[in-house]
């Protein structure tokens, strides 16, 4: 018999003990509903488990109060509920059309791993205890499958078409990796180019590599690379390509070529994730998705950053502001989450096309596409944060702030991290971003109970609660974003008109800061009825004057 199946949730783990004395058909109807509801859960998403519950068994389901869980989840503890609710019945294997099979007899008639049977069934995959010669066993019903391979198609097509190396090409594709490398180029960027050419997967390949080869092939660093590196580096620092030829010794045109495709190679370890919107796809997507009104101002709305106490004494101002301007704000929510959404598909997708010696103009506009998308997050993550903080006022009588300076950091770094997973994965054609983000801030909050009364901690917090919210937003934002931390500089040179005003200007239209959208040197130059070259130029000579501040 095989091992039973394990539950992440204990609010699910508990519901066939205390089914136990269901009639068999109601049994059948609670499988079949749940079994019905599968499909309708995004893994993305997040769900009030008793809410959800409910609508399979009728009644409130004990432990499950106040519990947000996330659909990848609890598709997972769904799938196995099947399993354990069937168990009961007498189900047979020709019940369903197309009849029913074990997952190894599948696997085998697929052509794939009947692992992967059993990670496609915490995906979804409905199993069930069906009866076969008169004794009981773990089957997959035919047509269950062809339903979850119809929701999963990219997915199902992919475990199909999967062979493993066989002897003759494991060794064809390691001698040109080792060539490839000796060349010195890069294991990942090596992977990518051989598995394109035998028509593998960049992963597979790469993971063959990384097995014989290793994490750091013991070859040395080639002249190019260690050149490359640092004139990136200095080029990163505002120094005049001339002056970093004259100190490597080379020719100013092989220098630019160098930085090129270092910044080429910096941005293949780039791998942000996005939601796919059906709109995406439809023709003029470049001009409407990332162009909309919405997507282009980027002002922040004001969240006070570097004081705990300020930014939620501010979010308190915010939420009046908006309270008169709810259908606007979330309209404006879904336009700029689907134009991040869009603008990372886009940039990733040109990252993948990338050859290894890039076009300086495609490379800028994949780093303008990523600072606009960098743009969008942050002003998601300020409105979800002043949302957040709300909820946090509801919880505590006298207001968060009051609880003591440890707590309070704790809770606002649980408060931030539920935010931005819930940017990072909102989609706007299934959500409402203030209800996202207000189910999960009130799942960190019901973590910490008992719920605290009003202290005098307060008194404490009269020289404030340092902490930043707003300074990093993605994982990678430090590869495309160098520049971020003299973004309040920058604006407060504009606003103060400073001798250093017009420099700061080009820099702000040229990464996005002061509420402007980024742009590309192509796009400031036709603004500005000047060439590429003479803008760079002062793009340049504008960074070493701010930097040199």
């Amino acid at each position: 018999m095989p091992r039973r199946a394990s539950y992440s949730l204990a609010a699910v783990q508990s519901l066939p003990a205390s089914t136990v004395y269901a009639s068999d058909s109601a049994t059948r109807r609670q499988m079949l509903a749940v079994e019905a509801l599968i499909p309708t859960i995004d893994p993305n998403a997040e769900y009030a488990l008793a809410d959800t519950l409910a609508e399979i068994f009728r009644v409130p389901v004990a432990g499950a109060a106040g519990q947000i869980v996330r659909g990848s989840v609890l598709v997972g503890d769904l799938a196995t509920l099947v399993l354990d609710l069937s168990e009961r019945l007498a189900l047979l294997p020709e019940e369903r059309p197309g009849g029913a099979a074990t997952p190894e007899d599948l696997a085998g008639e697929l052509g794939i791993a009947s692992k992967t049977l059993q990670r496609w069934r915490r995906a979804g995959l409905c199993a069930h205890w069906v009866i076969e010669g008169g004794k009981p066993r773990v089957a997959i019903y035919r047509e269950v499958l062809r339903a979850f391979g119809e929701r999963h198609e990219l997915q199902f097509e992919r475990a199909r078409n999967f062979r493993r190396f066989d002897a003759a090409e494991r060794a064809e594709l390691l001698a040109e990796g080792r060539a490839r490398l000796a060349e010195g180029i890069s294991l990942n960027l090596a992977a990518k180019e051989i598995g394109a050419k035998h028509g593998r997967s960049h992963e597979g390949v790469r993971l063959l590599f990384l097995r014989e080869f290793g994490h750091a092939p013991t070859r040395r660093r080639s002249g190019s690379e260690s050149a490359a590196a640092f004139a990136e580096r200095a080029w990163r620092f505002a120094i005049e390509p001339a002056r970093i030829a004259a100190r490597l010794q080379k020719s100013e045109s092989f220098v630019r070529s160098l930085v090129d495709r270092r910044r080429a190679e910096i941005l293949r370890g780039v791998q942000p994730a996005w939601v796919d919107l059906p709109t995406f796809d439809l023709p003029g997507a470049d001009e409407t998705v990332p162009m909309a009104p919405a997507a282009r101002k980027l002002a922040p709305m004001g969240l006070a950053d570097g004081d705990l106490v300020a930014a939620i004494e501010s979010a308190r101002s915010l939420r009046r502001l908006l309270a008169r301007d709810g259908r606007a704000a979330a309209e404006r929510d879904e336009t700029r989450a689907a134009a991040m959404h869009y603008l990372l598909r886009r940039a990733s997708r040109a990252i993948d096309a990338l050859p290894r010696w890039p076009d300086r103009a495609r490379i800028d506009e994949i780093e303008t596409d990523l600072r606009t998308a960098l743009r969008l997050r942050t002003l998601l993550v300020e409105r979800g944060l002043v949302i957040a903080f709300g909820r946090a006022d509801h919880f505590y009588d006298a207001g968060p702030e009051r609880l003591p300076s440890e707590e309070l950091r704790t809770l606002v770094r649980a408060l931030r991290r539920s935010v931005l997973d819930v940017v990072a994965g909102f989609d706007p054609a299934r959500q409402r971003f203030d209800r996202a983000v207000s189910l999960a801030s009130d799942y960190i909050l019901a973590q910490q109970l008992p719920v605290r009364r009003p202290t005098r901690a307060a008194a404490r917090h009269r020289s404030g609660v340092p902490g930043r919210l707003l300074g990093e937003v993605a994982q990678w934002q430090g590869l495309v974003d160098v520049l971020a931390h003299r973004a309040a500089e920058i604006a407060e040179e504009i606003a103060a008109k400073g001798p250093l005003a017009a420099e700061a200007r080009l820099v702000a239209r040229r990464y996005g800061f002061a509420g402007l959208a980024p742009r590309t040197i192509e796009a400031l130059a036709a603004e500005d009825r000047t060439t590429v070259a003479m803008m760079t130029k002062r793009v340049r000579e504008a960074e070493a004057a701010i930097r040199a501040r």
